[in-house]
């Protein structure tokens, strides 16, 4: 029994000196401090160097350091492995090695060593910094406030480092309307997970562009009708000021009247919804097109290189007017060149085929004074045409050397 007992007791020993024993970590040290740059000079920097394509990208390799404030985080899923940080000199993006940890409001200090300075599509940004050994927080919950500023305000281009003077900055638009063609539609595709562009615009007609992604939580949410305000972050790709939403309480539009109807073309489609070509003269066809920037596509016709006489008809399916109250017509149009016409045309007997065999009625629009710049047709009434089978269309009649026109987001609206 003696015996058992000893052997019970030596197992028991070497069991229990056998057990792993795991330390406690020790907290990480903060990232070490050299010196100090501000984010105005780190803009510089980038300037000085990408000057003339260096043929590697920069990258700091001592210890110096910035301190932000964080502006936009990725809590909503509308940013993704990046935030932005702003000090009294302006703003940038960081992008981070992996997500979490850092909040808007937070102050932080970002060891720069062995971090990469470059940028895409002109957005400046900070990249690759690891939050566990490159970011010491040093405090959470300040107030982040937005620059208030104006579309003119927007645009402004900083002489010094030829970015946008406001990139990667928390700013307010006021006074701001979405486009027609963006009304009632999703922010972005929540099911397939792509991102979209809409445009947004003031009471003067200057534009911007809000970018969202599919996998922001606010995807699948439609966007408002009505007029308000906007705080956003300011994004650069390419020649294009491109807005993104932290959250989409940021967003403070009524909620409007949104259009009867709306052909935007963003589907890369002349005609799908029932519309249709006709070619009564020559062989120009109406076309989808994205070309100079657009963030969407919208139609546009041409006779060039052809210079052919043509005359080209982009018809739409028969709408029925009799239950609105007041129905309206709004479009954008855009030309460039000089030479043939767009005509905007209703007819309440057009049943298909040949146009020429239907009566026609002409539309007066404002139209574009060229450079292909997109204006607003302006409200046009359609009072008199509260009935059954009303289509609209627009005939394009060119010879030799002619205009090119588009068309965009063209809306039945009922005030």
């Amino acid at each position: 029994m003696k015996k058992i007992f000893c052997l019970l007791f030596i197992t028991s020993l070497l069991f229990t000196s056998c057990k792993k024993k795991f330390d406690t970590p020790e907290p990480q040290a903060p990232p070490a401090v050299s010196s100090y740059i501000t984010i105005d000079s780190i803009i510089k920097r980038y300037t000085a160097y990408y000057a003339i394509p260096p043929g590697k990208v920069y990258k700091f390799t001592t210890d110096v350091n910035v301190v932000g404030i964080v502006t936009a985080d990725e809590l909503s899923g509308n940013i993704y492995k990046s935030v932005y940080i702003k000090d009294a000199t302006g703003g940038i993006k960081i992008n981070l090695t992996y997500s979490g940890g850092l909040y808007i409001g937070d102050s932080i200090r970002i060891n720069l060593n062995g971090v990469k300075l470059n940028s895409y599509g002109m957005q400046i940004q900070l990249d690759s910094i690891n939050l566990e050994k490159s970011v010491h927080k040093i405090a959470t919950g300040l107030i982040v406030k937005p620059r208030k500023v104006t579309m003119n305000q927007l645009a402004t281009i900083n002489p010094l480092v030829s970015q946008l003077y406001y990139q990667s900055e928390l700013i307010q638009l006021d006074s701001i309307e979405f486009d027609n063609g963006a009304k009632n539609v999703t922010f972005a595709d929540a099911v397939g997970k792509g991102s979209i562009s809409h445009v947004l615009f003031n009471s003067f007609g200057a534009k911007v562009i809000l970018r969202s992604s599919g996998y922001a939580n606010f995807a699948a949410s439609t966007v408002p009708c009505g007029k308000g305000s906007i705080i956003a972050m300011v994004g650069q790709y390419n020649g294009a000021i491109q807005l993104t939403l932290r959250q989409l309480s940021d967003l403070s539009v009524s909620s409007g009247t949104c259009p009867v109807y709306c052909k935007s073309f963003n589907d890369n489609s002349i005609t799908n919804g029932g519309w249709t070509t006709q070619n009564v003269v020559g062989s120009v066809n109406w076309v989808t097109s994205n070309a100079g920037g657009a963030p969407n596509y919208y139609a546009s016709i041409s006779n060039y290189p052809s210079n052919q006489t043509c005359e080209s008809w982009l018809i739409s399916p028969p709408f029925n007017l009799s239950n609105n109250i007041n129905p309206m017509l709004n479009f954008q149009n855009a030309t460039n060149f000089t030479g043939g016409s767009l005509t905007a045309l209703i007819s309440t007997n057009y049943s298909g085929g040949n146009p020429t065999l239907a009566t026609w009625s002409t539309l007066t629009y404002t139209p574009s004074s060229g450079g292909y710049a997109f204006v607003s047709s302006g409200n046009i009434s359609l009072s008199a045409y509260k009935t059954n089978n009303v289509t609209i269309a627009f005939k394009y009649i060119a010879s030799g050397s002619a205009a090119t026109w588009e068309l965009d987001n063209i809306a039945i609206l009922d005030y």
